[in-house]
């Protein structure tokens, strides 16, 4: 009877199993991911410098303008440049914006492009799990900065024109 015991304990201690099973976590393949950075996100554009009275109006306008690095930015580095971005974007105020730009269609833009920003830096860290997400949201970084500057590039014409004008 002892020998049957012992027979069922050893087949039931080697049926189970000890190791823990880990989701497979694979690295990313960091120069394809520089090639869509490079190749797939869309060309930033500038403000326009012939309205740089307009722009130098407001103190925070050089955090806007640090977004269009992402492109150049080393792919390694880039989700460490999202999270430090995140911070400065979220210190700017949109009380500070100046008068001639503070109209509601740029302010839309920037809620919208600070949100991208917010949002793409929220990953822990990078991996094939969630790079499809973090590529999504570099596209949508872009398009809401894109968005933002073209919007601020027309109001200061406006308002130059408006000036010459009169």
């Amino acid at each position: 009877m002892r020998l049957l015991l012992i027979i069922c304990f050893f087949m039931v201690s080697c049926s189970k199993s000890t190791k823990k099973i880990e989701p497979i976590n694979k690295s990313i393949d960091y120069s394809q991911f520089s090639f869509f950075v490079k190749d797939s996100l869309p060309i930033l554009i500038g403000l326009d410098s012939n309205y740089n009275q307009v722009f130098n109006l407001w103190g925070d306008v050089d955090v806007l303008k640090k977004a269009a690095t992402i492109s150049t930015s080393d792919s390694r580095q880039l989700r460490f440049f999202i999270e430090s971005y995140k911070l400065e974007i979220n210190e700017i105020n949109e009380i500070h914006i100046p008068t001639v730009l503070n109209i509601p269609s740029i302010i839309g833009r920037f809620r919208v492009f600070k949100t991208d920003i917010l949002k793409a830096g929220t990953l822990e860290e990078l991996n094939q799990n969630n790079l499809k997400v973090f590529k999504e949201n570099l596209k949508n970084i872009a398009d809401s900065y894109n968005a933002l500057i073209s919007r601020m590039n027309a109001v200061a014409k406006e308002s130059v024109e408006i000036k010459k004008k009169n």
